[in-house]
Parts: structure tokens; sequence; C-alpha cells
């Protein structure tokens, strides 16, 4: 380990013994001599339990990251004692050290050791999703035997699991398919094209596994090999490709063929109908742009479920497409404001009918809040005049064309909150509204360390997390952080609780409307509750064959009747050939 203390130029070294990561019993030696020094009063050290750490900064240039700790409260790290293990990406101790604060260490050995104390248990649950900012919320998989680790982004946007298979100039981390020895060629070229970006690949099958999910059993699914894209792949991203969660209409397409998703595979292999939740926890804190969050599969039982879930329908099951009522700036930040839903109300049946002309969807593969364009640019203009109003100055380029506004410092935003209005799936006559505070939508997107001094965090550089999406609606991770969301996928809704990480986001209702809210807004009727699949679909393919062959049959019957009849000699005369022949004589 590397200790600098910044005392003098004349101070004697302490005296640390030099340690290798692996060599367990040289850091205990060097952990005992740090508490004798510190207990001992060692240039006047005091004890070291309890001991307070008054500012801690930390800078990881090549992972992009930046951490700031102030008043950092530490107790029992004089009975902490290292576990017996090998290390490898984690110094592990055991739990008897008690931190008031989370820090992030980077110690300089043989290699790079990451050390997270979590504090009283808060984060004793386990996170599986990790991503930077813009590049959404990644959990880690095992694909092919002998398994190959990969990132891929948890995506509620589209269906197919698709995998780089080739090396990047920015990420040389990519499924090679000559190392499996479970992969399926299926010799067929499928692609998929987004709202930004599109890819080309193979389709093969192989087994996917998910190392946070121990319960969830490894299965073979539909994998699309990507071999070429465009503008798919984010500069410095740190994932391989999408798990698609959506249904089987937006999957990838080809010739001939149906791409089943890993959901699928899951569900015919379990032969249970499979919902999920996305817990997503935004920013570790203010000084950092890594967010986290959970993943997680569900045998949804309601017995079981003690919190206030607020459904909405999928109103079809191709997205998670769902009914947004309205979308609407707060003037009053610690009231729920009610947002006023009837017949003689025209902006009530305008606004919902914009917002809902071509879809609107939950998708926790795209980033911002996106918005038809006349309506963007009126929440804009009400947050841009409450900025305003509070003397922070931030040009056009921000709130209109997507650019970075930066400071010195973390900013601590007092800006309005947003509420979103969505349908319930309990009443068409009812509505709730999630209310998200304006840390949600001031994203922070890089902790820069632009001074000479490495240690020193200089810049903080934020976005808004709203922008223009023409004529279509989509609701990206900044309106699901601070929530736990549950997908319920056979049952047809899509639930909301508060959750226990992440922003302090609120939800309100739910709340009566004096007519039917599928009406006015003209909203597709909710689907009935049962689940799309692949099995369905071949069914559906198998009963047409059938049809089909049945018409061709019926229409070429007089065809084989005349090639089955032989033809009869001139001999033999029929009754109404020889009748005619009595009749001429």
């Amino acid at each position: 380990m590397e200790f600098r203390w910044v005392l003098s130029k004349s101070t004697t070294p302490l005296p640390f013994p030099p340690c290798r990561a692996d060599n367990i019993d040289c850091l205990r030696r060097g952990f005992r001599t740090f508490f004798y020094l510190m207990d001992s009063g060692y240039l006047g050290m005091t004890p070291v339990d309890p001991f307070i750490i008054h500012s801690v900064a930390v800078s990881m240039p090549n992972e992009q990251m930046s951490l700031l700790m102030r008043r950092v409260n530490v107790t029992g790290a004089r009975w902490t004692k290292l576990a017996d293990r090998k290390l490898r990406s984690t110094l592990s101790t055991r739990r008897d050290i008690n931190v008031q604060q989370m820090i992030m260490y980077r110690i300089r050995v043989c290699v790079q050791i990451f050390l997270f104390i979590l504090l009283n248990g808060t984060f004793g649950e386990e996170y599986n999703l990790y991503g930077e900012a813009g590049q959404a919320y990644a959990v880690e998989v095992n694909l092919g035997h002998p398994h190959q680790q990969l990132n891929v982004i948890v995506d509620t946007g589209s269906t197919t699991l698709a995998i780089a298979s080739y090396p990047r100039e920015d990420n040389d981390k990519y499924f090679n398919s000559k190392n499996s020895t479970s992969i399926y060629d299926t010799g067929t070229v499928v692609h998929a094209k987004y709202s930004q970006g599109m890819w080309v690949g193979k389709l093969v099958s192989d087994f996917i596994q998910f190392t946070s999910l121990p319960n969830v059993p490894e299965v073979r699914t539909d994998v699309a090999l990507i071999t070429k894209s465009h503008k798919f792949f984010m500069n410095g991203s740190g994932w391989q490709g999408l798990l698609g969660l959506a249904y089987l209409p937006v999957g990838a397409r080809g010739e001939n063929v149906v791409v089943e998703s890993w959901l699928d595979s899951l569900d015919r292999t379990v032969n249970l109908p499979t919902s999920f939740e996305l817990k997503l926890c935004g920013p570790k804190s203010a000084y950092n742009a890594t967010h986290y969050g959970r993943f997680m599969l569900l045998d949804y039982d309601p017995n079981k479920n003690t919190n206030k879930t607020f459904r909405t329908p999928i109103l079809r099951k191709r997205w998670y497409e769902i009914g947004v009522i309205s979308i609407r700036v707060l003037s009053n930040t610690t009231k729920t404001q009610q947002y006023i839903m009837d017949e003689s109300s025209e902006n009530s049946g305008e606004m919902c009918q914009k917002l809902n002309d071509e879809k609107s969807i939950l998708d926790s593969g795209t980033t911002n809040i996106r918005l038809p364009d006349v309506l963007f640019r009126q929440v804009v203009d009400e947050l841009k005049y409450a900025a305003q109003k509070s003397n922070v100055l931030i040009l056009d380029e921000f709130w209109y064309h997507g650019e970075a506004a930066c400071w010195p410092e973390p900013r601590e935003w007092s800006l309005p909150w947003l509420a979103i209005d969505m349908l319930s799936a309990d009443n068409d006559r009812q509505y709730f509204t999630l209310e998200i505070p304006s840390q949600n939508y001031m994203r922070v997107v890089t902790a820069r360390n632009s001074s000479s001094n490495r240690d020193t965090v200089s810049e903080y550089c934020y976005k808004l997390g709203i922008e223009a999406g023409g004529k279509e609606t989509v609701l990206g991770y900044t309106a699901m952080e601070g929530y736990q969301v549950t997908f319920n996928r056979s049952a047809g809704w899509i639930g909301f609780q508060t959750s226990n990480c992440g922003p302090n986001s609120r939800i309100s209702g739910p709340y009566n409307a004096s007519m039917s809210l599928v009406t006015l807004c003209h909203l597709t009727t909710p689907l009935p509750d049962t689940a799309l699949s692949i099995k369905t679909a071949q069914w559906a393919l198998c009963v047409i064959s059938i049809v089909a062959g049945g018409v061709l049959v019926y229409l070429l019957a007089p065809c084989i009747k005349m090639i089955l009849i032989r033809k009869m000699p001139n001999t033999q005369i029929s009754l109404s050939q020889a009748a005619l022949v009595e009749q001429e004589s």
C-alpha cells in the first residue's frame, strides 16, 4: 500500500513494511503498526477509535470517477481484521467497522483494489446494476461455455439479447463465438434499428447465466451477435450489448425467422410467466456520475407485497406502452397539486392526446424524458423561468440543445418538481402522479479533474434530462430513479412504489376524473391478460399453414382427379351415348 502524509519535508517516513496485495500477514502488520503509532501519539496523532476524517478527496482518471467526502466518522477500526482470502478485485474486511459515510478508496499496489465500506447495513442489499452517466444500467452475465463475462444494458425498450462479437476502438471486450463449445449458428442474418443507432448481426443460440441472480436457471436462448453497427455503441461505453426485456413484436428482424427473447426462453424453461423489477437509484453521490441499482425476477404474489403499489396498464404489448395523462411543472414542491381532468377542460384532452399521439413508453434503455416538441418547449420554458427567479444563470444551449453546464462545486438544485400523471389500472376514470425532484432531471454527467493536482476535483458538469422527441413520449430512466418499478408481463400492468435508495421521489393519488381517460385521451383499450410468447406465434403459424394447405388441396382436387382416373377405352359407351344412338336411329 502507499500511504502519503503531507507533514513536512523533514518528517521521518512512517515505518510501514512494503507489502504485496496477496501478502495478508504483511498487510496485517502494516495495519497494526498504523494503529499502534496512532495510539502512542506518534507525531502528534490521536487514538484511532473513534476518529474523524475531515476531508477525503479521491480521483480515478482511468475510471472517470472522483469522490469527495467530508466529516467521515469511523469507529471500531482498532478491531478490523483482514479476511484470510486471496485478493483479486476487492479488499475484504470483517464487519467490525462502522463508517458513517460511504467511502471509495483506490489503493495502488500490484493490482488496483477498490474498497467499499458500507455503513450500518444500509447497503446490505445486493445491487447488481451499474453504469456511467448517459449509459443506462448494465448487469453482468455469463454467456456460452466456457463462460465469457459481459455487461449488458437492461432495456425495456427492446426485446432481443444483442451482443458485440468484434472488438471496438474504445472497448476490446466482446463475445468470441469461436471460444464457445455450446453455440449453435443458425446462419440467419438479423438486424435492428433504434431511435438512435442500428446494428446488423447473425442469429445464434447459446446459454446465458446471471451471476447476481443465483435462483435464475441458466437457459439456452437466441442471441444476436452484432457484426457491424452505426451509432449504437457510445464512446467509452462499459457495456457490450443489450438485454431486451420488452415483448416479441419489437424484437430483431430477419428473413423468415422469429427471434426469441431471453424472457420467453425462461418462461418456456420454467413453464411460468415471468415478472421482473427494476430499482434504479441514480448516482451514488453528488460528487460522481456513476449510478447503481438492482434488477431481479419476481414470482409475484400480491399477498407478500405490503407496500402500496400504484399500477398503470400496459396498453399494447410491444414496448411497455402506457397512458401518460399529463406532464407538468409543480409550483409548490411541498404539496401535491391535483391535475383537473374533466370533459369541459379543453387543455386536459389536448395535452394527453399529444402525449399519446404516436406512443408513450417506459424505456430503461433511454436516459432522458422525451416529450413531443410542443410540450417539451412548454415544460422547459417554465423550468428556465424558475431558474432565473432563483438567480441561476444558465444559457439556452443547456435548456434547449442538450449542452452541458459546469460549475467548480456540486450544485444543490432547488428547481420545481415535475409531475407525471399516469392512467390507473384499477379504473379508467382514475390516475396517479409520479413526483420527480430536480435531482433527477438536472443530471450530473462528469466530475472532471482539470487541475494539475490529480487529487482535486475542480469541475462538475450537468445536463438537462428532458429532450424533444418529435411526436412520441418516452419515459427514460430519469423518470424511474427513486422508484421500485415492477413489470408484470403476463397480467399486463406496471407497478410503482417509492424506493429506499436514490432521489426522494414521491407518488400521490389516486385521483378521480369525471369521464373515462381512455376516451378523453384517445388511448388504446388495454389488452386482455394473455401473454404473447413464442409458443403462441408458432401455433398461429401452424394453423395458418394447415388452412393454406387445405385450400390448396381443394383448388387442385379436379386436376388430381383427372390424373388419377385413367382414360376409358373407345369400345365402352356410356348410357348417355347409347341413348343418343337409339334416338338417332
